[in-house]
């Protein structure tokens, strides 16, 4: 049951952020994410 709130709620989050924000906060996630695998992987 934790483990659907938190999948929920990180959808909302997500949903509001490409409504309001532009998807600004997804968007420099990704980025970051991306640099980090990029920085592990070589």
């Amino acid at each position: 049951m934790r483990y659907v709130i938190v999948i929920m709620s990180i959808t909302f989050f997500l949903i509001w952020d490409g409504m309001y924000n532009g998807g600004k906060v997804l968007s420099s996630s990704v980025r970051e994410a991306h640099r980090v695998v990029r920085m592990v992987t070589g």
